[in-house]
């Protein structure tokens, strides 16, 4: 990670199961940890999910990952990531590092 982000190593990590559906966007995750550094948000569904950081946002202007991809945010807990799905419900594991 040191070599992407910085001169970051975690010293702590947390992982969190979100279950998102298609209604609406979900927070990843729900409550941030404290003082967090990076975000690892892994697709475990089969359905695309949709991520933005403005949870009013409409879908086909976002980008999605599919079933199986990862992607990471060099983000603090200061910032929301949100997450949504579309054809149906998808989980979610988010690994926040600090």
């Amino acid at each position: 990670m040191a070599q992407y982000y910085g001169n970051f190593s975690a010293k702590t990590a947390q992982e969190t199961v979100v279950e998102v559906q298609t209604g609406g966007w979900s927070a990843l995750p729900t409550t941030a940890l404290e003082a967090r550094n990076l975000v690892e948000v892994y697709n475990k569904g089969e359905n695309k999910l949709y991520l933005s950081f403005d949870n009013t946002a409409i879908i086909k202007y976002r980008a999605a990952i599919g079933g199986g991809e990862t992607k990471i945010f060099p983000i603090q807990d200061n910032l929301t990531l949100y997450g949504r799905s579309q054809g149906g419900g998808t989980r979610v594991i988010v690994t926040e590092y600090r």
